[in-house]
């Protein structure tokens, strides 16, 4: 599992502006290290060792002083054990398998956004 986004950081005296953290299952997983040039596809954090069957991710981002977390998209392994056959393969933004909690606003039709801290999207799937 990959989470991946753009990379724009600000960096005033030793603090990084954004910063984040990732759990898979609550528990904390590598974060990768921050890359100061803005880049795209940056792998935020990652896992190579989740076992079969449901997982819950979270991605904590703080914002200190108004810069952009970008949270691009997530790759993951599905089972073995399942059927890819008639199954969904990529998901885009207006999918209604993402749950987008209150506080999330649409970008036209291609990606969605927040301002409202704590706010949250929700994707079950099943998969490593």
């Amino acid at each position: 599992m990959v989470v991946l986004g753009t990379n724009h950081l600000r960096n005033d005296s030793g603090v990084t502006d954004p910063q984040w953290s990732c759990y898979v299952d609550g528990v904390g997983i590598d974060s990768g290290s921050p890359l100061l040039n803005p880049e795209n596809n940056w792998v935020f954090c990652s896992s190579y060792s989740l076992t079969d069957g449901p997982h819950t991710i979270t991605v904590n981002a703080t914002v200190a002083r108004r810069q952009t977390f970008w949270f691009d998209y997530l790759y993951y392994l599905p089972s073995k054990s399942v059927s890819l056959a008639n199954k969904t393969i990529m998901l885009t933004n207006l999918d209604s398998a993402i749950q987008y909690g209150s506080g999330w606003n649409a970008y036209t039709s291609i990606a969605n956004w927040t301002q409202t801290q704590g706010a949250s999207v929700t994707l079950n799937f099943y998969g490593t």
